[in-house]
């Protein structure tokens, strides 16, 4: 017989103990085209043996396993993924900004002592047929799309111990019970979103004109090897870098990437005042992205996932016109900044509102 992809579901939970599994902590999160990927390599036998063929065998190296999956924005549950990424304590405040609500802020984890390495993870992923418990899990990357005529959505990437697999729920772990909430929230349509941007420490612009955007979180996590083991002796995460690109309609004739703007900067040269296009010249901006759920189950229209970049550098502009109207693309890096970390330096910071009592 077959079996139905539909009855696939994710497991996810912190570990304890690095590389070990979970007994207890486990969330759920609705996925769309999960992939659990074994990335096992083979060692090619080319020695020459007097017959004109080159490969005599194929023997077992080094493995790490890999998770992919896309997500939906759900105001509940994806502060677990934000923090698997960025790995900062996450930081509730109780009743904000209403009654019955909770704040959640999580920002880059900067602790030395500790490789600055944020938590690992199991993950289980039952793809209908077959339970797949993964170990050590540490987030690669996590990078967000957002258009106006479509869902919120992420992509998240996990990099993994060699899986263990199984026809049942691992038993004395996180994951021997699957129990979905009663009443999940609603995913976050991306016509919701709000972008404001301007300059750092003054008032900001709602840009009311932009179609679709994407934002990157990536972790450039590598597994490292040593003798003695085939598995990774640890799956290192990187320093983390933030960049992302919009595609805006151009609705008047002084768009602030690509042609002269309000904003002005002073000719060390001349000393005249002169027009600038933010996205050709040194001009670091603040950056906000807010995707508020409108369907939500806690006083409709309280519920978001916001992104904060306080040092945004806007480059690589360019004016398009493949469709009636014409479009400004613009790409931006977030450069690390002091308001957005904890501790030293970060470039973004996550705010999550939500009825989760709980800090993930």
């Amino acid at each position: 017989m077959a079996f139905l992809s539909a009855n696939s579901y994710l497991g996810l939970a912190p570990e304890t103990t690095r590389g070990t599994a979970a007994t207890s902590g486990a969330i759920y999160i609705p996925v769309t085209t999960p992939q659990t990927t074994p990335m096992q390599t083979f060692l090619r036998d080319e020695a020459f043996r007097g017959s004109p063929t080159t490969v005599y065998d194929q023997v077992q190296g080094i493995r790490h396993d890999e998770y992919d999956a896309k997500v939906y924005l759900y105001a509940d549950t994806f502060g677990n993924l934000v923090k698997s990424v960025l790995g900062g304590v996450d930081t509730v405040q109780t009743g904000v900004p209403n009654a019955g609500l909770y704040t959640h802020t999580i920002k880059l984890l900067n602790n030395a002592a500790i490789g600055s390495q944020p938590s690992s993870y199991s993950i289980l992923d039952f793809d209908g047929a077959n339970y797949f418990l993964m170990t050590g899990a540490q987030a690669d990357s996590l990078a967000v799309t957002f258009g106006a005529e479509a869902a919120a959505d992420a992509t998240v990437k996990f990099m993994a111990n060699p899986y263990t697999s199984s026809t049942s729920a691992p038993a004395g772990t996180a994951f021997s019970t699957f129990t979905w909430p009663a009443t999940p929230d609603h995913l976050i349509p991306a016509w919701n979103t709000v972008i404001q941007y301007g300059p750092v420490g003054g008032s900001l612009t709602t840009y009311t004109y932009i179609q679709t955007g994407e934002l990157s979180i990536a972790r450039k996590t590598t597994p490292i090897h040593t003798m003695g083991q085939q598995s990774p002796y640890a799956l290192f995460a990187g320093p983390i870098e933030v960049t992302g690109k919009f595609t805006a309609v151009v609705d008047n004739n002084a768009d602030t990437w690509s042609t002269p703007s309000t904003y002005t900067s002073t000719s060390t040269t001349t000393g005249t005042t002169v027009s600038t296009a933010d996205a050709l010249t040194r001009d670091p901006q603040k950056l906000v992205i807010t995707m508020t759920d409108p369907n939500d189950n806690v006083l409709t229209g309280s519920q978001s996932i916001s992104f904060t970049l306080n040092n945004v550098q806007m480059h690589d502009v360019k004016r398009t016109r493949g469709k009636e109207y014409t479009e400004v693309e613009v790409s931006f890096t977030a450069n690390a900044n002091t308001t957005d970390a904890t501790t030293g330096f970060s470039p973004i910071q996550a705010t999550i509102v939500n009825a989760v009592t709980t800090a993930y």
